[in-house]
């Protein structure tokens, strides 16, 4: 199995199931398993430091998507941690000593059980987060994927060992690149994806791993953690703990026994990570920051192609992507057509309970997020207009319209500042060169795209913008959708710290530093 197969020919995806006919089994499955979703509910779930733990203190989990309890789990404390962080840092060698070969079949194992359960993961998803059947799908697919790829690629590179030659004649040298020790996760709420690739990336180079999982899918996050178990990976080498980041985040990252730490969620939770963790020592830190990701059309743009491009970026998944396409620039000789084409595919889109089978648009991760909105759209008011959109739904959980907003100053914070919300700026500009001066001088640099009919255009924009994952006339999502081992995902600037993208060749050497060994004859 080669990198050329992504994503993996043994996997039925949703996309397989729509092109072999078979969509209606798919959603059988799906139905199903929302069913056999019910027995996780409502149940008490440990910590887990190498054995199940509880803790003094208990953390209720909510659905957004009816505000209904999914489940009770552990507030961490400082004792866990400590005693999670001891356990990982003393069998850490070991677990490195079984071997690439070892641990790289434990992960193609753990990929292949994932699979078995993928339906079942979707559909708690739907409860956990309020994402839908087919975006639920996509997410797990993508784990798996990573699982897959970051043991094909340990493997293709021998487990990261080189010789290096002679630099004199009696030597022999090679480079070798080790495990740092103990990695802290810190995961976000949106895919469960992320949470996968980054559990996985340092474990299996042979790192230990510690991760902290998103208050708002632990269930998922813990189901995950337990299929590791079943794998292979050793207990002693892989805690989970559940916890509020605000309370036991700072204590885990700033801990003296983590060497590395990898995060992913606001800008400026990740830049004071960042400086918490190497202000004793440096430590590895790699950290995705989100991002105000655009969209730009322009006057050569099939407008179709674009409108369709633009809203699936926007508002799939409630916008609650860091990729989400927050701010379209479009061309002033097509703004016009743009926006009322825009306008009438966001009327129609269909917000409702993720699991319903004609649900688009689910509800937002929780009450702070509509609050948010609300927010938001009382800036909208002021600073410009409401095109689509704008209101909390009057019913049970966390719904809100998916909004456009036309005629922001270019100053407004709507244009500016990552909201992680179904909430659309669109702006009119002259020219291409316009809209790249408008992206660069943003702080951010994550995703972004393009739709013109123009192959000049498009070599223009890949030349010049200042963002690390981007796409030309991509209908399917005009900003997201990044495919693993296709397209690495990585951010520029204050998206990421790294310079590396997940999904990449690249993205396992972050985790290992290199020691040069040479022997005398």
């Amino acid at each position: 199995m080669t990198y050329e197969t992504m994503p993996f020919d043994n996997e039925m995806t949703y996309v397989r199931y729509v092109e072999n006919g078979t969509e209606k089994e798919f959603n059988e499955l799906y139905e199903k398993a929302c069913e056999e979703a019910k027995k996780f509910i409502g149940k008490e779930y440990p910590n887990i430091v190498h054995k199940e733990i509880k803790e003094e203190n208990k953390l209720k989990h909510t659905s957004p998507v009816d505000g209904k309890e999914i489940g009770v789990f552990q507030a961490g404390s400082k004792k866990s941690v400590d005693e999670a962080l001891n356990m990982l840092k003393e069998a850490q060698k070991k677990w490195f000593q079984k071997g690439y070969v070892e641990r790289a079949r434990i992960f193609l194992k753990a990929a292949d059980l994932l699979s078995k359960d993928k339906f079942l993961i979707s559909a708690l998803l739907a409860y956990e987060n309020g994402k839908n059947r087919t975006e639920a799908m996509a997410d797990v697919d993508e784990g798996i994927d990573f699982l897959r790829y970051y043991a094909l690629n340990l493997i293709e590179n021998q487990g990261f060992v080189r010789f290096t030659g002679t630099g004199y004649k009696n030597e022999e040298s090679k480079s070798f690149m080790k495990p740092y020790g103990v990695f802290a996760v810190i995961a976000p709420f949106n895919f469960y994806a992320i949470t996968a690739g980054m559990v996985a990336g340092p474990l299996i180079v042979g790192n230990s791993v510690l991760l902290k999982p998103s208050s708002d899918i632990p269930l998922t996050s813990y189901l995950y953690i337990k299929t590791l178990f079943e794998a292979g990976v050793p207990s002693e080498n892989l805690a989970y703990i559940s916890g509020k980041g605000g309370e036991i985040g700072p204590y885990i990252t700033s801990h003296s026994l983590v060497s590395g730490i990898l995060f992913t969620g606001s800008r400026d939770a990740g830049m004071n990570i960042y400086r918490n963790a190497n202000k004793e020592k440096p430590r590895v830190v790699i950290t995705e920051m989100g991002g105000k990701d655009t969209i730009t059309v322009t006057d050569k743009a099939n407008v179709d192609k674009a409108v369709n491009g633009v809203y699936r970026a926007a508002f799939g998944y409630s916008g609650q992507k860091c990729s989400a396409c927050s701010v379209a620039y479009v061309h002033e000789h097509v703004y016009d057509e743009f926006i009322k084409k825009l306008k009438a595919k966001t009327d129609a889109l269909k917000v409702d309970d993720p699991k319903k089978l004609d649900s688009f648009m689910g509800p937002v991760i929780n009450k702070e997020a509509v609050e948010k909105f609300k927010a938001s759209v009382e800036i909208a008011k002021k600073e410009g207009k409401i095109l689509s959109g704008g209101e909390v739904m009057d019913r049970p959980g966390n719904f809100v319209r998916p909004t456009v907003v036309v005629d922001l100053p270019d100053s407004s914070s709507l244009i500016k500042d990552e909201l992680f919300l179904p909430f659309l700026a669109v702006v009119k500009v002259k020219s291409l060169d316009e809209a790249l001066k408008r992206i660069n001088a943003s702080e951010y640099g994550l995703t972004g795209g393009i739709f013109t009919e123009d192959p000049l255009e498009i070599q223009k924009f890949f030349d010049t913008v200042e963002v690390g994952t981007i796409y030309a006339n991509r209908e399917r999502g005009g900003s997201t959708g990044a495919v693993v081992g296709s397209q690495p995902f990585v951010g520029w600037k204050m998206s990421g710290i790294s310079g590396k993208g997940t999904g990449s060749f690249y993205y396992l050497q972050q985790f290992l530093r290199e020691q040069s060994q040479t022997v005398a004859h």
